[in-house]
């Protein structure tokens, strides 16, 4: 184990590698191992997919602490450039899906790059205020989007929904990987700062400018890859579900729900999303994100953190006393330090705190 840590990064301890590596082999390995059905296979192909979708999300809205409700532009905007591309050309599905993510990611720096100036509510209601205005431009944009009649993706190149369950699992570990670099790495401190007090950030030598834009790219890009494989997953997209300003909503509820800034949270927040959304939106197609309501109202008054906040004050019941920087929100937080932090926690981990900002 120590040969491993030494040819592993500073931010990058043998026990988080081992336990991603069994987690992705153990999510590989069930399909052949478990046989469970094509309705609950396809599931989690797509629950792998929402999933890094919402941690996407969190690098914007959890890292760098500004809020957006416009990322359903870019998730649309990917599905929709993938699409025509698989249809015109005939390439291979994840050429396309690629190239609609990119496109996605330039398309948020094009308005990103703006309004990133602003913070807090102000930048809050611009996204707000994007997507709208991508949804009604795409509506009316027929030769593009098919208007309200859509766009139909016939399956080819091989991909069908059983195969995107792997797809969908590699795309997650992907998400996974970067938000853990994002978090632990340099640039995961440079994030912190900002998510502080930005002008500070700058002070301190932090280009403010660069990090966010940077962010915002990654993050378009991933969402952007998203809506292809949403795409691809239904054959069939139209501009009011792919742009409709419910599926940012949902991006944000996904990540709030399970807790904002952290790893876990996107994840949890995911999984309960989907459930609710596949068990409930057949009968009662509203219900689920009334739900959702529900639960951000019960976590905002009494656990901040989500419900990776709520496993935490389980396990410190339990006697778990956690490192400083999971003890400041979350599994892999860059949650500001919230109460769970205590002066003991505090002396007990600044050494090796100080030795990781170094």
């Amino acid at each position: 184990m120590s040969t491993l840590r030494q040819r592993l990064p500073q931010w990058l301890p043998p026990w988080a590698l081992v336990t991603f590596v069994v987690g992705f082999a153990a999510l590989y390995l069930a399909p052949f191992v478990l046989g469970a059905g094509a309705y609950l296979h396809n599931l989690m192909g797509l629950t792998f997919m929402f999933v890094s979708g919402a941690l996407a999300w969190n690098w914007v809205g959890g890292y760098v602490g500004q809020i957006s409700f416009g990322h359903a532009a870019m998730f649309g905007v990917g599905g929709f450039v993938s699409a025509r591309i698989l249809l015109a050309t005939g390439m291979p599905f994840f050429v396309g899906w690629i190239v609609g993510g990119l496109v996605a990611g330039v398309f948020a720096l094009l308005w990103g790059h703006p309004t990133l100036r602003l913070r807090g509510p102000y930048f809050a209601i611009a996204t707000i205020g994007v997507g709208e205005a991508t949804r009604l431009i795409m509506t009316y944009w027929e030769p593009f989007t098919g208007g309200a009649s859509g766009v139909s993706l016939p399956i080819q190149g091989g991909v069908d929904k059983y195969s995107l369950y792997w797809y969908g699992l590699y795309f997650m570990a992907a998400a996974v990987a970067v938000s853990y670099y994002l978090r632990k790495s340099r640039i995961g401190l440079g994030l912190l700062a900002i998510k502080s007090d930005v002008e500070a950030a700058g002070d301190v030598g932090v280009n403010a400018t660069h990090h966010q834009d940077l962010m915002l790219f990654l993050s378009g890009t991933v969402v952007g890859i998203a809506g292809a494989f949403y795409a691809s997953y239904f054959s069939f997209i139209e501009p009011g579900d792919m742009f409709g300003f419910q599926r940012s909503i949902s991006f944000v509820l996904m990540t709030v729900i399970g807790g904002i800034g952290t790893i876990l949270g996107p994840v949890l927040g995911a999984v309960i999303f989907v459930i609710l959304q596949e068990f409930l939106i057949a009968s009662y197609p509203e219900l689920y994100l009334g739900l959702y309501g529900g639960l951000i109202i019960l976590i905002i008054l009494f656990e901040p953190l989500g419900l990776s906040g709520l496993i935490l004050r389980i396990a410190r019941g339990a006697g778990y006393r956690p490192r400083g920087p999971v003890a400041g929100g979350g599994v892999g937080s860059s949650a500001a330090a919230g109460p769970a932090v205590t002066s003991e926690q505090e002396e007990e981990e600044a050494p090796g705190m100080v030795e990781e900002k170094t």
